[in-house]
Order: C-alpha cells, then sequence, then structure tokens
C-alpha cells in the first residue's frame, strides 16, 4: 500500500495553516509580501532610534524633532490621498499597482539613507540648519514610501478577492514584517557596535554580535559614523525584497481600463464618497484609535525607559522580548480568526495590552538595589504582556481593510483599492505625525530634559522658564506625570475607545461572501435580485439604502438574477466569462 507522505513545503504550510498549492498560493503570496520586509524593517529601525538619535546624537530638541515629525505628518496629509487617485487612474500594462513598485524601490533607499546622514551639516553646530535638513530628508523618505505603501497595499483586493484569503495573505504578511524586523533589529544593533574604530578587530566582531542579544548602548556614546553605516547598510538590503514584489507578483494590465474624467474637484469628491460608507467610517474610527494609542506610546517609550526607569541598557533585550511575544500572539490570532472571525482576536488578546498599560503607570525611578531589581522585572512583564496583547486588535484592524473595498465597490460599482488603501498608510503616519509633536513637546512641558546631552547644538528648548507644568500648576505635574500620561494613561483611554468602535463592526465571512456574490452577479448580468434579509444586510453594512446604490440599479433590459448557492446553501461567487468559485460561507 502506498503512503501519502508530506513534503517539508507540506508541513510549512500546515504549521503556519495555509491553505493551496505552493506553486499558485504560497508563492504569490510570499512575493506580495516580500516588500513588507523592507517597509517593517525600516519602520521598525525608525521606531526605536529615530528619537534617540535625533535628541541624543544630533543634538535637537524635544520639541524640534517633534516639529519634524508634524510636518511630515502634513506632507503625508497631502500626498496621501493623491497617491490614491493615482494609482487607481493608472495606464500601465504592468498593472495599476505594480508599476509603482517597480520604480520607487531606489529612491526609497535613498531616502532612507539620507534620513541618517546630514553629510556633515550637524557638525556646524547650527540646530536650525540640522533641523530643516531632517525635515527635508524625511519628506523625501515619506514621499517615496507613499509611492511605494499605497500601491502595495491596494494590491492586496486584487490578488486575494476571497474572505480568508485574504487573512492568508495578512498572515504571511506578519511573518514576513517579523523577517524585517529581526534581522533589521539585530544587524542594526551589531553594526551601531562595531562600527567604531576603537573597536575594528575580529573580537570586536564577535562581542557586537553578543551585545545585539545583551544589551543596548547608550546614544549618547554612538557616533554619527555608526548610524551611517547602519543607514547605507540597511538602505542596500532594503533593495531586494522589494525587486522580489516588483519582479515576481503579477497584476493584470490596465491599459484599457476607462476611467471618469478628471477635474479640480475630483480628489475631494473620491475622498468624500468613501465615507459614505459606514464599514469604512466603523474601520476608519477603529483605526485612527489604535494608531493614536500606538502613536503616544511609541513616542514617549524611549523617555519612560531612559529617563523615569532608568532601563535604557536594556533596551536591546526588551525589544529582542517585544518581538518575540509580539510574534507570539500571531498563531493564536490566526487559528480564532479562522473559527470565529476577524474580530475575536481583539476580544482575547487586548485586556493583555491594557493590563500593561497598567503597570507603566506604577514604574517609578530607581532609589535602591533592591527597587532596581523590582523595576527591571516589571519592565520585561510591561513588555510581554504590551506586545502580546497588542497583537490581536492590530491583526483585526489590517484584516478589516480589504473587506472595506468591497462594500465601497457595492455603494459606487467601482473598485477604488488606492483611495481606500491611502487610509491604512496615511492614519498611521498621521496619527504618528501629530503624536510625535504632540507627546514630544507634551514631555518638554512637564520638564523632560534632554540638556545633558553631550552633542547638543542647541541648549534652548521650546518651553521658556516658568511656563512649564509643574511651575504653573504644582509639583505633582512633573517629568514622572508626564510620561505616565502620554505612555499609559492616554493610550488606555484610546484603547478603550478602539474595543467600544470594533464591537459596531459586525460584517462576517457569510455577509462579506454575500456582498461579493451580488457584485459579480450585477457586473455579469446587468442586475441582481437579493431577498429582503440580504437587501437589509447591504442596508445596514454600507449604511446606504438599497435604492441609493449601485447595486440596486439595473441596466437597460437586464432581467435581476438570484444570488447562485451549492447543496449545502454556500454562496457561488461568478468569475470571468462563466466560471464559478465555490466560497464557504453559507447563507
Amino acid at each position: 500500500m502506498g503512503t501519502n507522505k508530506m513534503t517539508f513545503g507540506d508541513r510549512v504550510k500546515k504549521a503556519i495553516g495555509i491553505e493551496g498549492s505552493t506553486k499558485e498560493v504560497v508563492g504569490p503570496m510570499l512575493s506580495y509580501n516580500a516588500t513588507n520586509i523592507a517597509t517593517s524593517g525600516a519602520g521598525y529601525f525608525f521606531s526605536l532610534y529615530y528619537i534617540p538619535f535625533l535628541v541624543y546624537v544630533e543634538g535637537l530638541s524635544a520639541a524640534q524633532v517633534g516639529l519634524i515629525i508634524l510636518i511630515k505628518s502634513i506632507w503625508d496629509a497631502i500626498t496621501d490621498p493623491i497617491m490614491g487617485v493615482i494609482t487607481d487612474r493608472t495606464h500601465s500594462r504592468f498593472g495599476k499597482h505594480r508599476v509603482y513598485i517597480m520604480f520607487s524601490a531606489v529612491p526609497f533607499s535613498i531616502a532612507y539613507f539620507m534620513t541618517w546622514y546630514s553629510f556633515g551639516l550637524s557638525n556646524s553646530m547650527n540646530s536650525q540648519a540640522v533641523m530643516w535638513y531632517y525635515i527635508a530628508a524625511y519628506l523625501f523618505y515619506s514621499t517615496m514610501t507613499t509611492v511605494l505603501l499605497v500601491p502595495h497595499t491596494a494590491m492586496l483586493p486584487e490578488l486575494a478577492p476571497e474572505y480568508f484569503l485574504r487573512t492568508q495573505y495578512n498572515s504571511v504578511g506578519y511573518l514576513m514584517n517579523s523577517a524585517g524586523m529581526v534581522p533589521t533589529f539585530i544587524l542594526a544593533t551589531i553594526v551601531l557596535n562595531f562600527v567604531r574604530p576603537e573597536r575594528w578587530s575580529v573580537g570586536s566582531f564577535f562581542g557586537s554580535v553578543a551585545g545585539a542579544f545583551t544589551h543596548s548602548l547608550d546614544p549618547e556614546t554612538i557616533p554619527k559614523s555608526s548610524y551611517f553605516a547602519v543607514g547605507l547598510t540597511l538602505a542596500i538590503a532594503y533593495l531586494v525584497p522589494i525587486f522580489i514584489t516588483a519582479a515576481k507578483c503579477k497584476e493584470p494590465s490596465s491599459l484599457r481600463t476607462q476611467f471618469a474624467p478628471f477635474d479640480g474637484g475630483y480628489v475631494f469628491r473620491e475622498y468624500k464618497q468613501v465615507f459614505r460608507n459606514k464599514a469604512f467610517r466603523q474601520y476608519f474610527t477603529i483605526s485612527i484609535l489604535y494608531a493614536f494609542a500606538l502613536g503616544f506610546y511609541n513616542n514617549s517609550k524611549i523617555f519612560l525607559l531612559r529617563e523615569l526607569t532608568d532601563t535604557y541598557q536594556l533596551y536591546g533585550l526588551i525589544n529582542i522580548i517585544a518581538g518575540v511575544f509580539e510574534a507570539s500572539g500571531f498563531p493564536l490570532n490566526y487559528a480564532i480568526t479562522k473559527k470565529y472571525g476577524k474580530q475575536k482576536c481583539s476580544w482575547i488578546t487586548t485586556p493583555f495590552y491594557l493590563a500593561a498599560l497598567a503597570i507603566a503607570l506604577f514604574l517609578t525611578t530607581p532609589k535602591t538595589p533592591g527597587a532596581r531589581t523590582v523595576t527591571i522585572v516589571l519592565v520585561m512583564i510591561h513588555t510581554v504582556l504590551y506586545n502580546f496583547g497588542l497583537s490581536g486588535i492590530g491583526f483585526t484592524n489590517n484584516n478589516n481593510y480589504p473587506d472595506v473595498t468591497d462594500v465601497d465597490e457595492l455603494i459606487t460599482g467601482r473598485r477604488r483599492e488606492g483611495v481606500i488603501a491611502t487610509f491604512s498608510s496615511f492614519i498611521k503616519k498621521v496619527a504618528h505625525g501629530v503624536m510625535g509633536m504632540f507627546v514630544l513637546t507634551g514631555l518638554e512641558w512637564f520638564g523632560v530634559s534632554t540638556s545633558g546631552r553631550k552633542n547638543a547644538t542647541q541648549m534652548a528648548g521650546a518651553i521658556p522658564e516658568g511656563k512649564h507644568a509643574y511651575e504653573l500648576f504644582g509639583s505633582a505635574f512633573n517629568s514622572e506625570f508626564g510620561i505616565k500620561l502620554f505612555s499609559a494613561a492616554i493610550p488606555i483611554v484610546c484603547i478603550v475607545f478602539c474595543l467600544i468602535a470594533l464591537r459596531k463592526f459586525t460584517m462576517t465571512k457569510a455577509d462579506h461572501t454575500m456582498i461579493r456574490a451580488a457584485i459579480a452577479v450585477k457586473k455579469k448580468y446587468g442586475a441582481v435580485l437579493l431577498t429582503d434579509e440580504q437587501i437589509r444586510t447591504c442596508e445596514q453594512i454600507a449604511g446606504q439604502k438599497w435604492a441609493n446604490m449601485w447595486i440596486s440599479q439595473q441596466a437597460e433590459g437586464a432581467t435581476p438574477v438570484p444570488l447562485e448557492t451549492d447543496e449545502t446553501g454556500a454562496y457561488l461567487i461568478l468569475k470571468e466569462k462563466t466560471e464559478t468559485v465555490k466560497e464557504e460561507a453559507t447563507v
């Protein structure tokens, strides 16, 4: 008797829950998500080191850094919506989205390098000149990130039209995020330790490798040459995964696509139309609250560790633990999503996130060796709970986005992945920028000071003497209060409201499959006939009356056709021509 032996590839697919052939399903998933290695790695290194780099190495004040981040977010508010419209209206034999991935790789890498090197300008000891250089470099990098990320995000609904297939794509995306973040962190830490003239030896290299896992250098001790080396190394490394996506991820030609006439008000009308979609409004609310929670925490984390708990020397170890436990939530979130839908995992893991923030409220500066040990243990527990808890709501948020595009098509009759994808990157970047300015200036107002930094080019801060919070309202409103407010208290409020908003996002797999089936029938026959219950579902999800939506309109001479189901009650979604595909969602 023969035996069916599983190949190594089959074992890997089973382990991570991926269904389908390697050639037709897994290969395209890996090709599409290769770009995640570059974007997640670049973004992760930014989140860890960019504020310390600008403050402690380049000598800018916290308020100056906040201004850099704010200006960048304003620029995003202009460029992201424009890019969304551009990619939706692109004629190219490479497809509407892939063409931008192809041509943005090299400029993206150049821009990334420029954000870590000022070409000697910082030696002038003129903080204003340094600030404006990094504003220009950051805007260049932000623009190229927009050109890369908006089309990349917009490709997903086309590449993965089915409800659960999108979850699989996003699941592989999470794995590729880790494949970008972990090597970036290790490589960057090694380079920051090793690229120093006094350490150029074989022994120091191996010491640097060990240091990547055990400790982090004080930012004031890291020379600018080390950041130059890191920026150049990562910029070159990130070219490879972007080129893989551009070369291997195929997309239909858009040369024959017809677009509505373009005029001065086109962009405004496109984005105004998006907000008619109730599912999008819910997704937007969830995303902005989630992004605010992350923005407050991420912009104050460095000060929580360095100024409040004095545990920055463990920064490397803390971030390794953070990466491990955020990744550890993926198998659980994937399994829960597959069995119970896309919202359930948030309700299971988010309490851990809230517990982590609650712990941060009780952290203090250790005064004795015993207190220091307790503080370190609490910081580690906080890190574990925070990153495990964060994984669920992040997973839900990313998985909800593609389904919103189908609801938009239900209303408008058009595929507008670019316009909707804009908000996936736009929300994150603008929230980060606004929070950066607000948090960093706010921390300076509460008295968090970096005036002792060795590389300071200008000691004056944004807050004049006599105007700090503790001077105006009393000693209780000091730096410790400010750090806890921004890193814990406000994020707790944001996430609680985020969960409340998530309760209202009720679209299920069955609802989504019915919507896609209705759209397919309407496109094929010119009219679709739905039951009263199906119509009510469409109205409830879209937030529009049936008569006001594209799906209700009938082409001239068309006869409405009902949705087809098989013997199990599963919807049959019509594809091009006469093909159908079964999705596992019952009526």
